[in-house]
């Protein structure tokens, strides 16, 4: 197996006394698809935090490519969960995805031909080049999601993180996107939070079960059990297949 992208040893992170994070230790790999499910609060955001370098822990050690996780943020896409600007600001697609090339300029340099290049085959990737001048405030959410993600993928990241990137929008787009992620894995490593534990089942390779600390399987071993313990209350765990291969088990939450 190759070196770990990301590597964290015994991670703990407390804000204002209260323990979010406590004793994770994980490694993700290079192209490998990585899901993190888990409660409200129950750490996955700071998780991502810490391996963006936002957050830092209270013990433990984290590395992104071998380095600390400032020193290698070039080499990292983010999609946040809610967009860092107002939809009502007079901007189009193309140039909203255009300031994810602001990470790569220098002081005062301008955009040139090389960015726009990359701006219209990020926009190509995720299905979106037809709507490169349309204004971001006439997109539904599924499309403000994917303009979300092409903006990520134009810093050329070899790591890509997404915190919860289809909350509130509709199945048929939440399908589009998580077949656009799995195109995507060829080409980096992802790692996703999210609270689909189906997608969960049918996407990624590794999950992470996080509620403070981790329980970490493949997919093919998350038992009722530990998402039970994980979520600390009944759960209804649907298994994916043809039709006659679905047995649902557990409780209903």
């Amino acid at each position: 197996m190759t070196s770990p992208v990301v590597t964290l040893k015994g991670i703990s992170v407390s804000i204002e006394g209260a323990k979010i994070l406590e004793g994770l230790s994980l490694d993700v790999h290079e192209n490998e698809f990585f899901g993190i499910v888990g409660p409200n609060g129950g750490g996955k955001t700071t998780l991502l935090r810490v391996i963006l370098g936002l957050q830092k822990p209270t013990s433990g050690r984290v590395t992104v490519f071998g380095k600390e996780p400032l020193l290698s943020r070039k080499k990292v896409g983010y999609v946040p969960q809610h967009a860092s600007f107002s939809r009502d600001f007079p901007i189009s697609v193309g140039d909203a995805v255009l300031m994810g090339r602001l990470s790569r300029k220098k002081l005062f340099r301008h955009y040139n031909q090389e960015d726009r290049t990359v701006v219209e085959e990020a926009l190509q990737t995720v299905g979106m080049a037809g709507l490169k001048e349309h204004h971001v405030g006439g997109l539904s959410g599924g499309e403000l999601q994917r303009m979300l993600i092409a903006r990520a993928l134009v810093g050329q990241p070899a790591l890509l993180l997404l915190d919860e990137p289809t909350a509130s929008i509709d199945p048929v787009m939440k399908t589009t996107i998580y077949d656009l992620l799995d195109t995507l894995k060829d080409d980096m490593t992802i790692i996703l939070v999210t609270h689909d534990t189906g997608t969960v089942s049918k996407h990624v390779s590794r999950v992470a079960c996080l509620n403070c600390r981790a329980a970490i399987k493949t997919r093919e071993h998350i038992t009722h059990e530990e998402l039970s313990d994980t979520y600390r209350y009944p759960v209804t765990m649907v298994k994916h297949g043809p039709p006659d291969q679905r047995p649902v088990t557990g409780n209903d939450a």
